[in-house]
């Protein structure tokens, strides 16, 4: 299954290094394959209750080894399409890096969630792709709308490091997500809280 995930893991990272500021089109849909979903994500996995005293996205990375738990704040973006509707999985990137929609006040970028106008290096080192399981196998449904979950919104994410190396990889499992707002220009954290 891991080597099923990888094209898909690749295709976020390299999709959002090849995306230009500007140049971004939106999409109807975010499809990854042809399957159709068959399982909604289950409202077990996310919390009105947000952890306290989370770390951002980098932070926790930077010490992560695989099988830890992990938990993190981000925002989801990162890429054109953050979600698939092949599986239940969606990127997200650190909250430190800046999406265009809090560069200036006008409405300069259509898709500001693919986050082109930060350095394609220093992105892919601070994204990372978050899975829904289902006893062990990705659940087939895409995650976009579960539990709140919407391009741009802060989320602090606990679950377990499935992958990780020094290429920009790095996939963590699911346990339980808190999904919260989006920011705005002049309030980078808003909707972080």
């Amino acid at each position: 299954m891991r080597l099923m995930l990888m094209p898909t893991v690749v295709a976020a990272v390299v999709g959002a290094a090849l995306t230009g500021c500007g140049e971004s089109k939106p999409a109807v849909s975010d499809t990854a394959s042809a399957a159709k979903p068959k399982t909604a994500v289950p409202a077990s996995f996310f919390t009105m209750e947000r952890p306290v005293d989370v770390k951002d996205l980098k932070t926790v990375r930077d010490s992560a080894s695989k099988g830890d738990t992990v938990t993190f704040l981000a925002r989801i973006g990162g890429r054109v399409h953050p979600f698939t509707d092949a599986q239940a999985l969606f990127v997200v990137t650190d909250p430190a890096l800046a999406s265009c929609e809090i560069m200036a006040e006008d409405d300069h970028c259509s898709v500001p969630w693919d986050y082109c106008c930060e350095d394609s290096d220093d992105l892919k080192m601070n994204v990372a792709t978050v899975r829904f399981l289902d006893e062990g196998r990705p659940i087939r449904a895409n995650a976009k709308g579960a539990g709140g979950l919407d391009v741009l919104k802060f989320v602090v994410v606990t679950g377990t490091v499935n992958a990780i190396n020094d290429e920009g990889l790095f996939i963590v499992d699911a346990d339980s997500i808190w999904v919260g707002g989006k920011p705005t220009f002049g309030q980078p954290r808003l909707g972080s809280k």
